[in-house]
């Protein structure tokens, strides 16, 4: 099937690579199907690109790539949502925002992406806690602190 994305213009995709996200995301609630693309070969950021409108796409990145030891758990009513039976079929991303300047690129940790990828089914988790931050700079030179 083909598509229309931002950052690639149209691109073929396979349908059994589409994402459901049945509540959408924050603030896209009515974006509910998505497919991942891999920048590029060799980059660490992967595009999430809605199937509703080409200009809503979000530059993520797996957190392992970046941070050590980013850890969450999640509630057993999102776990049954996203019928995780094997935490090996999860795919965690989070979303970044780039800004003009590399040092100012951050990254959304308290707000996860938690993707099934055997089902196909993904859920921004927003956690409870404070533990990661919302603006957490990707690039930086300081060793990952957990704030307490």
């Amino acid at each position: 099937m083909e598509i229309l994305s931002r950052d690639f213009g149209k691109i073929d995709i396979k349908k059994e690579n589409i994402l459901y996200f049945k509540e959408g995301l924050p603030g896209f609630e009515d974006h509910r199907e998505f497919v991942l693309l891999p920048y590029s070969e060799d980059s660490p950021f992967i595009i999430m690109q809605s199937l509703k409108d080409t200009d809503t796409a979000f530059i993520t990145v797996e957190p392992g790539n970046f941070i050590d030891n980013y850890e969450f758990e999640i509630s057993d009513r999102a776990e049954k949502e996203l019928k995780i039976n094997d935490i090996e079929d999860v795919l965690v991303l989070n979303i970044i925002t780039l800004k003009d300047k590399l040092e100012e690129i951050t990254v959304n940790l308290s707000a996860p992406l938690v993707i099934n990828m055997y089902k196909k089914m993904g859920k921004q988790i927003i956690l409870n806690n404070q533990k990661y931050r919302v603006k957490y700079p990707l690039f930086s030179s300081e060793e990952f602190e957990v704030e307490e």
